[in-house]
């Protein structure tokens, strides 16, 4: 039997895996005890990989739309004449459209290959990548990027091993690790058994708030008026690091100024968590050093306040002193990491005309996230490491102006949309908009491990190669944060026809005369960016990863890579773009407090967001092991708030929002809020027909419609939607038909 070692893509942190090969077929997947990072580490959708594999409803061949689009009528076709018609189209609408008219999404990163995309649009001329980044780390990558010039990670389990690199205190801020990060769960676990203190600040409680020291239960969307109440403490209290300060930040006496509008009574008013669970929290943070303020996705989500909560964060990390430190949050890469190339090295960025990127959708409104915010990080990245920024995550269109441009024809016509693993329909924004738009674009290309809901919308279907199918290879674990690199081998070749995305841009740049100097397959970019420190793709894969030199405080070399040199509290860049350079709290623009006459109708408060240990996003719904653990979506509800509504655990109860209504199953739980509903998200079902065949019940379940793409209900400098802390009202679902 052969043993392979793949890396696992069903989330982000990228576990270390190894596969058993017998006769050419995988036969099962345990944890990697040699792997730095996961250290033998495997959750049960990285056990279910076989099933998935080979799975008879994967997508096997290349398909083309024969019938009406969403009929499901399809004709089987060849790679070659999928992309030949597929160039063909684009060509065309370039030239009677412009380049800007052609937008490409991408999903999770599950497609394998970081960056390729960008390769072919920026040769194209298209400024417009969207994506799900806008509420979910990108935005939080650029805020970081914004403040302190780099992004702070808590990439510890490969450090964590002498004492002194365990923090002493972990502010887990809207991150539900046992179910979307298992494996930093488990070291969470570990850290608690060693004494850390941690502080979760949620709605609703999860299962590592039954061992936190202190849990902040706030109105959901309010995390910004708490993360200030807690400067306020801080600073009025003098707990902050006066030293590092004094010498490393800029605006301080503007910031103190600031904070003084939120003390500890106004904040628990705004967030409903108590004056002295604010204050106490702000104490252990600042006082049990080193702490770490670790991210979570809830943050990334709540539309308006998104970036002001970031910002917020971003300064309690550094004025506690907590920034590059043994035990704290590691700053950039060190040694080797440093010299191998970068994600904006194989981009071809320059390619794209600057008259292009003055079209990027939404660049005009959301400029921190688009190319204007882009720019400004640019000049004080280059001076410390003489490129520029990684262009992506650092610079998305706006997602939800790719969706309105094809329905209204501004600010210019959409007529082409590019999807990769990118189920668009339970995942954008007001999704019965998606919907409209997906079905009113002339062409779409969708490339996927399923038949999804948002293929069967498409023009042509295209056949995606599982991770076990291709060479993986990713930087600090996703994007190019971490100071450490991780390979993942094939396991077995693709089956039937898949490809990868990388096959997938390499063709169509290949039909365009683009340039591609990496060669066919994905390994040859892979042993490109390692070349220049000696190593090939091969040679990661044998080592596990390669990890860089443990190195501290090195902005005491460098500075910050900002336009002050130093971290900065009060913006300069957020300044010139033309938003409030200090963080802020505004009432979300669905709320009690700002809509007190639609709360009359929709008295509770929805997140849409709530992640399950079982699947990823929309992924995994095919998976009959995992369906069997978690068969139906549930929405959480307080004993309480269900008793009021006549509802009992396991009823099938209605989520109604303004924009549109779902059916969840009751869980109840003295966990959340009274006054919060809680929903999982990216539900359909392969094995429902529903009222329309071709749908696979996608609105049965499907929480995003009720999330708002309302430009004002917006994060204004990163472009997020509202998808936490919208109003809503339940029922039984037996009550809707009278």
């Amino acid at each position: 039997m052969e043993v392979k070692r793949p890396l696992c893509f069903h989330c982000h942190q990228r576990c270390g895996l190894l596969a058993y090969v017998e006769d050419g077929r995988v036969v099962k997947v345990e944890g990697n005890p040699n792997h730095p990072i996961s250290r033998g580490f495997i959750c049960v959708k990285g056990r279910a990989a076989p099933e998935y594999l080979y799975h008879p409803d994967r997508l096997n061949y290349p398909l083309k739309r024969v019938g009406e689009r969403g009929e499901g009528k399809w004709q089987r076709i060849k790679w070659d004449q999928a992309l030949d018609e597929i160039a063909d189209r684009l060509r065309r609408i370039k030239e009677e459209y412009g380049a800007e008219a052609v937008v490409s999404g991408e999903g999770t990163d599950n497609t394998g290959v970081q960056n390729v995309e960008w390769a072919f649009l920026n040769q194209f001329g298209s400024p417009n990548k969207f994506g799900h980044g806008t509420i979910c780390w990108c935005n939080t990558y650029a805020v970081h990027l914004t403040t302190y010039g780099w992004y702070m990670s808590f990439h510890q389990s490969p450090y964590a091993d002498s004492p002194e690199a365990v923090p002493k205190c972990v502010v887990v801020w809207g991150g539900n690790y046992a179910n979307a990060a298992p494996a930093f769960y488990a070291l969470l676990l570990d850290f608690i058994k060693r004494g850390t203190k941690v502080i979760m600040v949620e709605p609703r409680r999860s299962e590592l708030a039954k061992k936190a020291s202190l849990v902040l239960q706030l109105r959901p969307a309010t995390d910004a008026a708490l993360a200030l109440g807690m400067l306020n403490v801080i600073i009025n209290e003098e707990l902050y690091d006066k030293e590092f300060v004094e010498k490393w930040c800029y605006g301080f006496d503007k910031l103190k100024e600031r904070v003084q509008e939120y003390p500890p009574e106004k904040v628990a008013e705004i967030t409903w968590v108590p004056k002295e669970k604010i204050i106490e929290a702000a104490r252990i943070y600042a006082t049990n050093k080193p702490g770490v303020l670790t991210w979570g996705v809830a943050t990334d989500m709540i539309g308006k306040n998104s970036t002001q909560v970031i910002r917020a964060q971003c300064i309690l990390r550094a004025i506690t002193g907590n920034l590059d430190v043994v035990g704290g949050e590691r700053m950039g890469r060190t040694g080797d990491m440093n010299k191998i190339l970068w994600s904006s090295d194989v981009e071809f960025s320059e390619k794209l005309p600057p008259e292009q990127r003055k079209k990027q959708l939404g660049a005009d409104r959301f400029r921190l996230l688009t190319f204007p915010g882009w720019e400004l990080r640019n000049e004080p990245y280059r001076k410390i490491y003489g490129h520029d920024t990684p262009l992506y995550p650092t610079c998305i269109a706006s997602t939800v102006h790719a969706w309105n441009a094809i329905l209204t024809g501004e600010p210019y016509p959409v007529k082409a949309v590019l999807l990769l693993a990118h189920n668009a329909l339970v995942a954008g924004p007001n999704s019965r908009k998606v919907y409209k738009a997906l079905k009113a674009v002339d062409f779409s290309v969708a490339m996927d491990y399923w038949m999804t809901p948002t293929a069967m919308l498409a023009d042509y279907v295209l056949p995606a190669a599982y991770w076990l199918e291709r060479a993986t290879c990713v930087y600090g674990g996703s994007g190019d944060p971490g100071n450490f690199i991780l390979a993942g081998e094939r396991t077995v070749e693709p089956l039937y026809e898949r490809k990868t995305d990388y096959e997938f841009w390499r063709g169509l740049a290949v039909r365009f005369g683009y340039e591609w100097p990496w060669g066919e397959s994905v390994e040859s970019l892979y042993d490109y960016r390692l070349k220049p420190i000696g190593l090939t793709f091969r040679d990661v894969v044998e080592r596990h990863a390669i990890m860089g030199p443990n190195e501290y405080r090195k902005y005491e070399k460098t500075g910050f890579a900002t336009p002050t040199g130093k971290v900065e509290l009060y913006s300069t860049i957020m300044e010139k773009l033309g938003y409030d350079p200090l963080p802020a709290f505004e009432e979300p623009g669905e709320s009690p407090v700002a809509t007190p006459e639609l709360a009359k109708d929709y008295p509770l408060i929805l997140i849409t967001g709530q992640r399950f240990i079982e699947m990823q996003h929309s992924q995994c719904r095919h998976i009959r092991s995992l369906r069997k653990r978690h068969p139906d979506p549930l929405v959480w509800l307080h004993p309480e708030t269900a008793s009021n509504a006549g509802i009992k655990a396991g009823d099938l109860v209605f989520i109604e929002g303004v924009r549109g209504k779902c059916k969840m199953r009751a869980k109840l739980s003295e966990d959340i809020h009274p006054k919060v509903v809680s929903t999982e998200h990216g539900w359909w079902f392969p094995e429902e027909l529903g009222e329309d065949p071709v749908l696979f019940g996608v609105w049965q379940s499907n929480n995003s419609t009720l999330t708002s793409d309302e430009l004002e209900h917006c994060d204004q400098p990163c472009g997020g939607w509202l998808n936490r802390g919208l109003l809503c009202k339940i029922y039984k679902a037996e009550d809707y038909a009278k």
